[in-house]
């Protein structure tokens, strides 16, 4: 309590101060008028006959100012004590007060307050200088259900120096976004996000294309106008609207030899699928040659760019895929296809070798121990399907529990001058493999599979079809321009 008064006797006497050098302020330039209006009042009175009418006026100017010196010296002079406000305080608990004359009090500091909260919020300009349309999820009770398309979203603007302001032409729509409508990572997105992004409504879509149209004073790797790709993590706002603000680490010149449509469905795919392969399993670029590898849903966006990436390092590669998907598959490298729904995929796995990593990409459920068993010896084994997070269920105490340990870790990561995209699925998302992607992609080497282009009002449609496991084939996309 005593460091409570010392701390608030020091603003009370800076407050004072200034007070003081207000009303010492006041008081000249009250003097000076006075002066000069009394001496415009002595050239205008001169004659004998408004001698009283001047005298009256003079007197009533000097009692004007008289007064006003003495409120400046009261101010001026006057000591408030923390300590005695803090008595007083203290002292108006023991008067009887009557319950009508409580009531009366608490009433108008209510009022008064509720009052000042919506002048505030009123006061400035309201924020939708820019509507643009959004895609968005507004509840998470019935999953796909809550999403719809908005015309009127608030259009982002760049706060910070390291920033950029994209113009989405194209983003697509990944199986993470179907879990975010019934909740996925809502924990980390109160946590980690600011103001409006903290809770739904919840813009979908996790990568895009787009052009450059402002940047931030310290951008120096893009300038307006660019062709750009990225990616953005699972609680991060999405990026199926028209325009979107992210931080330049988080962007990438997008292949040039590609149209937007086909660029924005690299990005999110592209980071996971390199991420799995080089960060998380034994096979990698340099060691390739040679390996077996077992892609389970070699259909999916993810599982096509595994398949290719597989080919090109010089490994072989047996997809498992629906009929439908098995030429597309095997245009894009796969050495054997097995079909879901038209064999039996455990009894042809049992005949075939066994593989150096098996990634499972989604699609068709099945067990990870069942697969598991075609692994060689020190073999790997890794699923690129977002997993449910713990975090999600959380009580109201072990929420918060948990939230001062993931503070703990973020002041860390801040320490070492680690991004907050790197938390959680964010550090999938980088820029490096983005930048090989592009280049693969320049060269020839990685293609991306398109399935189908919906216009934004068909968002309903194009959801559908992504749950579809029979039609869809890679990667659907939103084309907003």
């Amino acid at each position: 309590m005593d460091e409570i008064l010392f701390r608030l006797s020091s603003q009370l006497e800076t407050l004072q101060i200034q007070t003081s050098v207000t009303v010492q302020h006041l008081q000249q330039l009250l003097s000076t008028w006075l002066a000069q209006s009394s001496r415009l009042l002595q050239n205008t009175f001169n004659d004998l006959h408004g001698q009283e009418f001047k005298e009256s006026l003079h007197h009533l100017l000097t009692w004007f100012h008289q007064q006003v010196k003495t409120l400046a010296y009261h101010l001026y002079s006057v000591r408030i004590s923390p300590g005695y406000i803090y008595h007083q305080l203290g002292n108006f608990y023991t008067l009887e007060v009557s319950r009508r004359e409580l009531f009366y009090f608490i009433t108008g500091i209510l009022t008064g307050t509720l009052i000042g909260y919506s002048i505030a919020l009123n006061w400035n300009v309201p924020r939708h200088l820019h509507p643009m349309k959004a895609i968005v999820c507004h509840h998470y009770l019935n999953g796909v259900e809550g999403v719809s398309l908005v015309e009127d979203a608030e259009m982002p603007v760049i706060q910070k120096s390291n920033e950029i302001l994209i113009q989405v032409k194209a983003a697509s729509i990944h199986e993470v976004d179907l879990k975010i409508c019934s909740g996925y990572s809502k924990f980390y997105r109160r946590l980690l996000n600011n103001g409006r992004y903290k809770d739904v409504p919840v813009i979908l879509g996790r990568d895009c294309a787009g052009v450059v149209v402002d940047i931030g004073h310290e951008v120096v790797n893009f300038d307006i106008g660019d062709k750009v790709f990225l990616a953005v993590p699972s609680w991060a706002s999405g990026t199926m609207a028209e325009y979107i603000v992210v931080p330049e680490t988080q962007v990438a010149k997008m292949p040039k030899v590609l149209p937007f449509e086909a660029s924005a469905s690299l990005p999110y795919s592209g980071c996971i699928a390199w991420d799995a392969l080089v960060n998380n399993s034994i096979i990698n670029e340099g060691n390739a040659q040679g390996r077996r590898v077992l892609v389970y849903g070699g259909s999916t966006p993810v599982g096509c760019i595994i398949i290719q990436l597989i080919k090109l390092w010089g490994g072989s590669t047996v997809a498992i895929c629906k009929p439908q998907a098995a030429p597309v598959v095997k245009a894009l490298g796969a050495n054997d296809v097995i079909l879901l729904h038209g064999s039996d995929v455990l009894k042809e796995l049992e005949l075939s070798e066994k593989f150096d990593a098996i990634f499972y990409t989604g699609g068709h459920l099945v067990d990870k121990k069942i697969l598991k068993r075609f692994l060689l010896p020190h073999g790997s084994y890794v699923s690129t399907v977002p997993e449910n997070l713990i975090s999600d269920s959380l009580g109201y105490l072990t929420g918060s529990l948990f939230s001062g340990f993931i503070r703990i870790r973020l002041l860390i990561q801040y320490a070492f001058a680690s991004s907050i995209y790197h938390w959680n699925d964010g550090i999938k998302l980088n820029t490096v493999y983005l930048q090989s992607i592009q280049k693969l992609a320049d060269a020839d080497q990685l293609h991306p599979i398109l399935d189908k282009v919906y216009a934004p009002n068909w968002i309903d449609q194009a959801l559908s079809h992504v749950m579809s496991d029979v039609n869809a084939i890679g990667s659907t996309v939103i084309k907003f321009h």
